[in-house]
Formats: C-alpha cells, sequence, structure tokens
C-alpha cells in the first residue's frame, strides 16, 4: 500500500487503501481534491479583502474628540415633519467602536445609544456667523443706493 504526498495536506475521509490497479484514478481524485481547497482558500480571500475594502471608509472617517452631527432618522419619512432640522447635534466622538460604530457624548454626558458612521456628518462652526437677512435700515448688496427712491 502506497501513500501519496497529498494525503498529507488534503484529509479524505473515509480514508482509503490505494491499489495498484486504480492508483492513477485515485491520484487523480486527489489532486482534483487539492486543487479544488487551494482555489476555494484563495477565492475567500478576495472576498475578504473587498469586504474589507469598503470599511476603512466609514470606521476610519471620525477620530475621538471631532465634533458630529446625527442624523434624525424618525422624521426621514414623516410627512408632517417636513420642514424639521433632520440632523441633531453637535455631539463629540467619545469612543470608536469595531465597523464603523461609535460612542457620542454630549458636554458631559455619555449617549447610551450607539451611532454607526453612516449616520454621522462633520460639523464645522462659524467663527462669525453672517446674518442671511439684512437689517432693517440697512441697504441689501444687491441694491444700489442710487436705485432707491
Amino acid at each position: 500500500m502506497a501513500t501519496l504526498p497529498i494525503s498529507f495536506t488534503v484529509e479524505t475521509y473515509p480514508a482509503q487503501l490505494i491499489d495498484k490497479n486504480n492508483f492513477q484514478e485515485t491520484l487523480q481524485r486527489r489532486a482534483y481534491t487539492l486543487l479544488t481547497a487551494i482555489h476555494i482558500e484563495h477565492s475567500q480571500v478576495q472576498q475578504k479583502e473587498r469586504h474589507d475594502d469598503k470599511l476603512p471608509s466609514v470606521t476610519n472617517k471620525f477620530k475621538i474628540r471631532n465634533k458630529v452631527l446625527l442624523h434624525r432618522t424618525k422624521t426621514e419619512k414623516q410627512w408632517s415633519r417636513k420642514f424639521e432640522n433632520k440632523w441633531d447635534g453637535p455631539f463629540f466622538i467619545h469612543e470608536v467602536l469595531g465597523n464603523g460604530s461609535y460612542k457620542l457624548r454630549l458636554d458631559d454626558k455619555i449617549l447610551a445609544k450607539v451611532a454607526h458612521g453612516n449616520h454621522l456628518k462633520h460639523y464645522y462652526s462659524r467663527n462669525n456667523p453672517e446674518p442671511l437677512i439684512p437689517q432693517i435700515g440697512t441697504h441689501s448688496p444687491l441694491v444700489s443706493p442710487k436705485d432707491i427712491p
């Protein structure tokens, strides 16, 4: 009875004794099994790499102490709240969890719920906000003083 080198790398169940009559057929069957196992392992590695390439865009997006806004998903489908603010905050990133999840805090209070990075966006504060509507008694930059009667 001969032992093939393939038998050491691929476990076959049940172990079969090799007859000299069908040695070539057994060798081909085990080589095919080995090549199939190598191909499956290679495909799984490629799938994992493709999956992991998509994750860093979410997981590395925010760092601790960043200011963020949290999306209000409850108001997304409600027509009665059409003109309400869609974002809450600003919050601070308190802790970075796995798979793109974050713990948030507001001042000194840590929120109980965990927020995913898809529902967060960076908050940029304005130091000197400009008024959107001109004050009464001032001229709009679109109208020159000559145009006023």
